[in-house]
This record gives C-alpha cells, structure tokens and sequence, in this order.
C-alpha cells in the first residue's frame, strides 16, 4: 500500500516542475522586453540597413563663355520588384501588361519598354528595371500612387545622373559623351578629364524591406559626396554651330561623303569650333559625325603640304627670293611620273609661282634638291607622324614613314603631299607655324577647371617651339597670299582681308583593290578625291586659321 505523504510529496514536486517549465517562456519575454530588447533591435535594424554609395554630381563642361555645353541632371533609375507585385495579385502576362502601361503613364514614358522589360523579367526577379533615368519627382509620385493602392514596395528608386547637352549635339563629338558605366574610351575632353569631372561619391545608409525595397524616410547621409570641379573648353558654341551648319551646306553642294572643319586663334592655339559631318549611308543627308573626324581620321591631303616643302627649302638655304625653275607639265623620277593638274608648255617659274598655282612638278625640282632627310624631319618638326599636346583618347598620328624606308619617288610623293597622311588637326597646326612667324604652337581645347570656389585653374600650356626662322615664314605667307591672289584660291581672296591660304586634292585609297597595280582606283574606275583648303587671316596679322576638308567629293571638284 502507497504512502500517503510520499504520494503527496511527488504530486506536489511534478506540480512545481510543470510550474518552472511554464514560467520559462515568461522569463524569457521578461529577459527581452528589458533585457535583450535594445540589442535585438540593433541587430534587426542591422538586417535591414545597408551601406550605399551617392554619386557625386559631374562638373559641367562650358565653352570660352561660359554657356553649358554638357551638364548633370539628377534622375531616379526606377525597377519594379516582381515579387512584391504577385504578392498585390499581378503576375500573369495580361496583368503584366495593363501593370505596365498604367505604370508608364504614371512615370511619362513609353509603355512598350516597361512592359517588355516586365515580361522579360523572370516571375522571382527582385529587381527589374523599367526606366534608366526618370525625373525624381515624377517616379516618386509614382511610388507614393502605388502605395495607396496597397502596392507599397513594388517601386525600387535609386539615386542616379544622366548627362545631358543644353546645345543639343552640336559640339558632343569633340567634347565626348558619358553613358551609365562613365565615358568611352574615345570620349575626348570626358575621357581626359573624368578624375576632375566625376568628384567623389558618398555614402549613405538606407533601410530596406524584406523583399529588398527601399523603406522611405529611412535614409541617412554618412559622407556628403563631393561635386566635381567643371571644365571650360577654348570652344564658342555659338560658332561651333554655325560652323557645323556651314560646312553641312558645303559638303552637300560638293556632294560629298563628308566633312571636316577647325577655325582657331593662331597665337594661342585655342580650337574656337571643330566640325565633323558625314553622310548617313540609309538617308542620304548629310548628319554630324558620330567620331571626332578632326581628331581621329587621316588623309593624305595633297598640295597642303607644299607648305612645309618650301619652307624647309628655304630654311636649309637651298632656294632663295630669286630661285627660278624651269618647270615643265610633268616630271619622272626613277619609275613613276608626277604631273601638274593641268597641261602647260615648259615654264620659268620663282617659288611664290609654283606654289601659287600648285605646281607638282616645280614642287618636286625643290624637294629634290632639298632631300629625304631634311624633308621628313621638317614634316616632323611641324606636328605630322605624331599625336598633338591634345594626346586625346581618339587622336591619330596619322601615317608618316621612317624616311630610312624612302625611295626617290616617295621623297618626289611626300613632296607633294601624296604619300605621307594627316588629320585635319596636325594640318591646321602645321599652318599655324607660318602665322606665327616660324613657331609651332600646340592645339589647345581645355582653357582650365573651376572648383567650388568659382575661380578658373589655367590649364598649363604645353611648351612652343621654334621650327623655321621669322624670315622664312614671311617668305611662305608671301608664297600663300599669292595663292589667293593669283593662284588656284582666287575665288576666296577677301576684299579688305588679305588671305594666306593653299588647296589641296588628294586621292583616297579604294576601299577594295580593284587595280593590281593602282590601290587608288575605286570599284566604279575612277579616283576619289579628298578637297583641302587652309590658310589664316588677316595674313599681315593673323587671328584666326581655318582648315576646311572635304572627302570623297564629286567628280571634278578640286
């Protein structure tokens, strides 16, 4: 028979056994609520906050003046949490698309790219985006208009910056572009200058849902970002333009495929407009160029050169203010024959003569007894071969041989411009020399930068350099004048304005080899032709230097 008290005694030892283990849930909420509630909570707070960078706002780019030529405009990338949006009822394709479309209308965009990219988009995908660059206040009307219908979270905005040029595309080729990943690697002055442009980023803390969307009002600024410093170009925009809209109309009055044109300041180098236009292959029209055409592309340009001829003949004392030639229309050398443009009877003609009228055969006697070697090292000496202090991403050095490579009718060809090629930047530059009585002086784009304080930095210049004397330049710019005056450029002589200036035509290489022996005859039997005309004004003091080139133009145009 049980004991009684013993009994009792394991009645009441289970009772306060099962009275423990019912107390332990309750000293545990206990233990959170005052005990563990703070760090529970920081360590629920940290679950949901994370660490993200703000982008610093990109420095503007301003022409001479001032006037912005490219800007940032703060935007809002806009994507849609799929996931969050099946949880409100919307996941089927005819969901998806009247989703879609009403959320276009509420941010102001095209509808078939938001509903393309939602239909794209795989049924768990968290983040899918619809707009790049939405206006802010627009997208977060959006946001706030999802979340009343029960939608809050399905809108993911991120902070963003899109690139925009107040002069439209006039001028972006020089300049260069900026797209989401930052500029390309041809994006001239954006390339150059993208450590001074971009600034630095900062960081913020945000708070994010379950589902990864952004909790509003739960930002918080850790490290302000720091705007980058503007750039100001040499460019004017207002002559960037007309100088695009004049040489459309020039290049499609010569029919052809396109163009390039630099108007500058000699003195200082400063490049006022760069031009590059080209035909568009499925239109027909004549559209500005999508490379910097004056940077990047080469030509072989013809009697331009004969600048530099006579001026590194004169400088080595090989012909004078009386040399004389007897010049007639054509001139073999070794096993090829070079002829002047036109026929003519065997003429006596002074320097100022052959180059006046562009006389290959009379050009080709003074390089003759100028040489390779001093030839090839005047080209040199005035900026061909070689990229300019420029050195942008997209710049060229156009294609000058090693003058240990050069036959007797390569130095009779370079003489005249139809073996060595350049970019229509080298040439201009090289004119500048006789404008600036014998002195090379560098390109310039970039005048300076201008931090927060408002002051422009100078850009440093880049060293000049002396490459024939005063005496010979003058001699040239006589020659030069005389070219407009008398010459092939008489058409151009300005009244009020004396012109220095000299043409020039050149052949393009065919794009395919047609002729075994002539690379320059294209597929429909003829030469195709690239029209060159620089010169600077007025020429007794010169201000401004303008090289103007035309390529693949119509037949019979020079």
């Amino acid at each position: 028979m049980a004991d009684p008290v013993r009994t009792r005694r394991r009645l009441w030892g289970m009772v306060a056994a099962f009275g423990v283990l019912a107390l332990l849930p309750l000293v545990k909420l206990v233990g959170v609520q005052f005990a563990d509630a703070s760090t529970l909570a920081a360590e629920g707070l940290q679950q949901r906050q994370r660490t993200e960078s703000i982008p610093a706002p990109r420095g503007s780019i301003l022409d001479r003046n001032g006037s912005e030529l490219a800007i940032s405009v703060p935007r809002t990338t806009v994507a849609v949490n799929k996931v969050v949006l099946a949880r409100a009822g919307i996941s089927d394709d005819a969901m998806l698309r009247e989703f879609g479309t009403r959320l276009a209308q509420l941010l102001d965009v095209d509808p078939a790219d938001v509903v393309d990219s939602l239909l794209d988009a795989d049924a768990d995908a968290r983040w899918v985006r619809v707009v790049r660059y939405a206006d802010v206040d627009v997208a977060r009307k959006a946001a706030r208009s999802l979340a009343e219908q029960d939608m809050d979270g399905v809108l993911l905005l991120d902070p963003t910056s899109e690139r925009v040029h107040p002069g439209g595309e006039s001028g972006v080729r020089v300049i260069g572009t900026v797209g989401p990943d930052g500029p390309g690697p041809r994006a001239a002055v954006e390339a150059k200058y993208d450590d001074v442009l971009k600034g630095v980023a900062g960081e913020q803390v945000v708070e994010r849902g379950a589902q990864g969307e952004t909790i509003t009002g739960g930002e918080r600024v850790v490290t302000a970002p720091r705007p980058g410093a503007d750039v100001q170009v040499t460019l004017d925009r207002t002559l960037q333009y007309e100088t695009e809209q004049i040489l459309t109309k020039g290049s499609e009055n010569a029919r052809a495929a396109g163009g390039i044109a630099i108007v500058g300041r000699p003195s200082t180098g400063e490049l006022l407009a760069v031009a590059g236009v080209e035909r568009n292959e499925k239109t027909g029209a004549i559209e500005l160029s999508s490379r910097p055409l004056a940077f990047s592309d080469a030509y072989q340009a013809g009697s331009v050169f004969k600048l530099v001829t006579t001026a590194a003949a004169y400088e080595a004392g090989v012909i004078d203010d009386h040399s004389t030639f007897s010049v007639g229309p054509r001139i073999k050398v070794y096993d090829r024959e070079f002829s002047d443009n036109e026929a003519h009877a065997v003429e006596t003609m002074n320097v100022d003569q052959i180059v006046a009228h562009s006389s290959n055969v009379g050009t080709i006697q003074i390089a003759q007894r100028l040489g390779a070697e001093k030839l090839h090292a005047a080209l040199v000496d005035f900026g061909f071969g070689r990229v300019s202090a420029l050195d942008l991403p997209a710049e060229s050095t156009g294609l000058l041989p090693d003058v240990d490579k050069w036959t007797p009718p390569d130095t009779a060809a370079a003489s005249i411009g139809s073996f060595q090629s350049t970019t229509v930047l080298q040439l201009w530059s090289a004119f500048n020399v006789i404008a600036n009585q014998g002195i090379y002086v560098p390109p310039r784009l970039v005048q300076g930068t201008i931090g927060a304080d408002g002051r422009l930095d100078p850009a440093s210049a880049a060293p000049t350099r002396r490459v024939v004397s005063a005496s010979t330049a003058a001699r040239v710019s006589r020659a030069l004048q005389a070219v407009v005056q008398v010459g092939t450029g008489k058409q151009w002589s300005l009244p009020g304005y004396p012109v220095a200036a000299k043409t020039g035509t050149g052949r393009m290489p065919s794009p395919d080899k047609v002729d075994a022996k002539d690379a320059y005859v294209w597929p429909d039997g003829t030469y195709h032709h690239v029209t060159t005309f620089a010169g600077y004004l007025p020429a007794d003091r010169p201000q401004v230097s303008i090289t103007v080139m035309l390529f693949d133009t119509a037949q019979g145009l020079t």
